[in-house]
C-alpha cells in the first residue's frame, strides 16, 4: 500500500473514533440562561368605518349611479374612521385599496382607461390636512378621511379613450399601511 492510502485509512479511523463518543469532535460548549422578567408584544393597526361616508359631486351629496363624469370633474368621498393603533414609533399611510377603482368590464378599453385615470388621481386628507402619514397615538382615535378622485383633463383628445367608460366602486376601501 502506498503512503497516501495508509494515511487516508488512519485518518478515517481517527474520525470514526471521535464521532463514536457522543457525536462530537471533542469540542466543548456551554450555555447560561439570561434572567429576564420581561416579554415583548407586537402592536396593532386597525381601521374601521365609523359611518357610511358620503360622495360629493359639484358640492352636492350624490348617488354615484346618477352622475356621468367628464374630464376635469372631481368626486369627493368623506368618512369618519376609527383607527386603533398600539406600538412605539407607529406611523401609517392612508391609501385606497388596490381594487377600489376597477373597470366595470375588463374587456372594454374605455372602462380600463377610465379606471386607470381615476385610480392614479386619488388624493387624501386626514382631519382636514393633506398628509402622507398619520401619526398614530396609542389607543383608538377617530379620523376624518377625504378622498378626492379627479378625472384628469390632460390635453386635447387624451381622455377620448375613456369616453363611455364605467368603473366599479363596490370594493372601495381605505387602507392603512405601516410607514417605516
Amino acid at each position: 500500500m502506498n503512503k497516501l492510502v495508509k494515511g487516508s485509512i488512519a485518518g478515517a479511523a481517527g474520525i470514526a473514533l471521535l464521532l463514536g463518543g457522543a457525536g462530537t469532535l471533542a469540542s466543548w460548549n456551554a450555555s447560561a440562561t439570561v434572567a429576564s422578567e420581561s416579554a415583548i408584544t407586537a402592536g396593532t393597526l386597525n381601521i374601521k368605518a365609523a359611518d357610511a361616508g358620503v360622495w360629493v359631486f359639484n358640492n352636492e351629496k350624490v348617488d354615484l349611479k346618477d352622475i356621468k363624469i367628464v374630464p376635469g370633474d372631481k368626486l369627493t368621498y368623506t368618512s369618519t374612521f376609527e383607527v386603533t393603533a398600539t406600538g412605539d414609533n407607529l406611523k401609517a399611510t392612508a391609501d385606497i385599496g388596490k381594487a377600489s377603482i376597477s373597470a366595470l368590464n375588463f374587456e372594454s378599453d374605455a372602462d380600463v382607461n377610465l379606471a386607470t385615470k381615476l385610480e392614479t388621481s386619488a388624493a387624501f386628507t386626514v382631519n382636514g390636512k393633506a398628509t402622507d402619514a398619520i401619526v398614530t397615538n396609542q389607543g383608538t382615535q377617530k379620523v376624518v378621511v377625504t378622498v378626492t378622485i379627479t378625472f384628469p383633463n390632460e390635453g386635447a383628445g387624451d381622455e377620448n379613450k375613456a369616453m363611455t367608460g364605467s368603473v366599479n366602486l363596490n370594493d372601495f376601501t381605505v387602507t392603512l399601511s405601516q410607514k417605516n
